[in-house]
């Protein structure tokens, strides 16, 4: 357990230094380096101004000749801008046609598959009247057969009745 408490003890102390030490701008000649080298660091420094004002004298330059520059490729872009709006416009133009065309297309398909539907139902209709013509004409047929069928029995009695009073009267 000794073992493990120095173990912890100097990760505490490691973590944090490797973690400096990974970043790019730390460098371990500045952990070790003397006083001495301290001292050379203003003079260093002095030069590092005058480099620091050349380099800042040579932005600004830039950045004037840039925002000459931009200026004219904003020109340009704008232009080019233009040109891109008009040619979507018109590709925008073009897609709204063909929806139209297809829209009307749809619609004439439609009128057709609803014409085909109304044809097939009046078909039916059809049918469904035609049986029922057929149906009443075999109830009245039925009917009829019937009727006569019994007139025929009637006639019959009839006749037997009249042929028992023949023939009673005949005795």
């Amino acid at each position: 357990s000794t073992k493990n408490k120095i173990n912890m003890k100097m990760l505490k102390f490691l973590l944090p230094l490797l973690l400096v030490a990974s970043c790019s701008s730390f460098s371990l000649n500045g952990l070790f380096s003397s006083e001495d080298k301290a001292e050379e660091l203003p003079a260093e420094e002095s030069a590092v101004e005058d480099i620091d004002e050349e380099v800042d004298e040579e932005e600004e330059s830039e950045d004037e000749e840039e925002e000459n520059v931009e200026f004219e490729s904003l020109e340009e872009d704008e232009e080019v801008e233009e040109e891109e709006d008009e040619e979507e416009e018109e590709e925008e133009e073009e897609e709204l046609d063909e929806e139209e065309n297809l829209e009307v297309v749809s619609l004439e398909e439609e009128d057709e598959e609803e014409d085909e539907e109304e044809d097939e139902l009046s078909a039916l209709e059809e049918d469904e009247e035609d049986e029922e013509e057929e149906e009443i004409d075999e109830e009245e047929e039925v009917e009829s057969v019937a009727l006569e069928a019994e007139d025929d029995f009637e006639e019959e009695e009839e006749d037997e009745e009249d042929e028992e009073e023949e023939d009673s009267e005949f005795l």
